[in-house]
């Protein structure tokens, strides 16, 4: 048995070809606000935790490891969470999952506040990560069921693009507001409205999904077990995706822990939140940008000039500038970003099996939050060094470019079917 997604009531009039739709008369309002409000809480706790932990006199070197801890319990989790969705549906796996996150966070603030041990306090954290509900990866996979059922390449094209600028927007709020509530509520306020959005954003999407459970989730039985299924998922197209992703993540990692090293050593704490949020305003506009222009040239293209974006950006902020400075260097990595995130997400829809579209969507978010811990990690460990503290930046838009030439070597070796029916170079969209 899996799941499909059913049509939203909102769908379109009988007969309406999906491309013309917008977004919102495909999808419906109400799954566009409560997905968008659910991935706030998401974007919030890396750097959230990453400030309480350091802020809490623990030490920046303690809360890029705390962040590293959240990434590798997502790494764990978020297959799990997609395999979930595609077999019993997303709303008892959004549920079960919010619950165990929020229970994870008080056990965060209990050992932090309890002078506990490191380990048990990055043991909580990989909690918190393995709990992620996904709430990006199980958007996507409805807008790919969407369009694959009415036969609209063009909207998916569109909502993976609205999908990556809506991340972005959380990308842009989280950062702000969890540097913000640190600086002025104190770690463990800070900690607490946390656990309330996380309660009051997530719950928002379960909500969703309990009034809409008839056009949600829909059991049809499949030719074959969920598990034969399962077992055709190639990994091998989707690991340059996945890289794409990765190189995003480390630059994102290391950047919001290069900003809080920077800003600790100048006594501006409150302005690490609004810098780091410039690349998420870069990574939204090129998302949107390419989601109107993604017919032309070819997603290897694009994902090496991406990486190159996130490279020349991540040297920017090495050179230590003052908070424009670094803003605009912020910016420029972000849209490096945005263009890797867009291109590796469409590859990864290309590819993926009808039956497993959440398990496939989940793995380039696996990819990217693995990607800011290991990021994160490297950062806090050179951030006694503030010039060399932006150096993992640097080396994810090298991987970003390695995942362009990745993509286009297999270009000639494989050919995707997309969703009308028409043969399509995995290099293109």
């Amino acid at each position: 048995m899996t799941y499909q997604f059913a049509p939203s009531r909102a769908h379109a009039p009988s007969g309406a070809p999906a491309a013309r739709l917008s977004l919102p008369a495909a999808g419906g309002l109400p799954f566009l606000v409560t997905a968008l409000a659910g991935r706030i809480p998401s974007s919030m706790i890396q750097l959230g935790l990453l400030m309480f932990v350091a802020s809490s006199g623990l030490g920046v070197a303690l809360g890029g490891a705390t962040v590293a801890a959240v990434g590798i319990g997502t790494a764990v989790g978020a297959p799990l969470v997609g395999r979930g969705v595609d077999r019993w549906g997303p709303l008892p796996v959004v549920t079960a999952a919010t619950a165990v996150q929020v229970t994870g966070l008080l056990a965060v603030l209990m050992a932090t506040t309890q002078d506990a041990a490191p380990w048990l306090l990055l043991l909580c954290a990989a909690v918190v990560g393995a709990a992620n509900p996904q709430v990006g990866s199980i958007a996507r996979s409805r807008w790919s069921h969407l369009a694959r059922r009415s036969g609209g390449p063009d909207l998916v094209r569109r909502a993976l693009g609205y999908e990556v600028a809506a991340d972005e927007l959380g990308f842009v709020v989280g950062p702000v507001a969890a540097g913000l509530l640190v600086a002025l509520l104190g770690p463990v306020p800070a900690l607490w409205v946390l656990v309330g959005l996380a309660v009051v954003g997530q719950g928002a999407f379960a909500a969703y999904l309990w009034t809409d459970r008839a056009a949600w989730p829909r059991r049809t039985r499949t030719a074959v077990g969920t598990a034969q299924a399962v077992a055709r998922l190639d990994l091998r197209p989707l690991l340059a995706p996945m890289l794409a992703c990765l190189a995003v993540g480390v630059a994102f990692g290391a950047t919001q822990t290069g900003l809080t090293a920077v800003n600790a050593t100048r006594g501006t704490e409150e302005l690490t939140g609004l810098v780091y949020a410039c690349a998420g305003v870069g990574s939204g506009i090129a998302s949107l940008a390419l989601s109107r222009r993604v017919r032309r040239g070819s997603i290897a293209a694009r994902v090496v000039a991406g990486g190159v974006a996130v490279l020349v950006g991540a040297l920017g902020l090495a050179a230590l500038p003052g908070p424009w400075g670094a803003a605009a260097w912020a910016v420029v990595l972000g849209v490096g970003a945005g263009t890797l995130l867009v291109s590796g997400y469409a590859r990864a829809e290309q590819v993926a099996p009808p039956g497993l579209v959440a398990s496939t969507m989940a793995l380039p978010a696996t990819a990217l939050v693995l990607g800011v811990s290991g990021g994160a990690a490297a950062g806090g460990a050179l951030a006694g060094s503030l010039p060399h503290v932006f150096w993992p930046a640097a080396a994810a838009g090298v991987l970003g470019i390695c995942a362009g030439f990745g993509l286009r070597a297999g270009r000639r070796a494989t050919a995707v079917a997309t969703p009308d029916g028409v043969l399509d170079s995995p290099d293109t969209a």
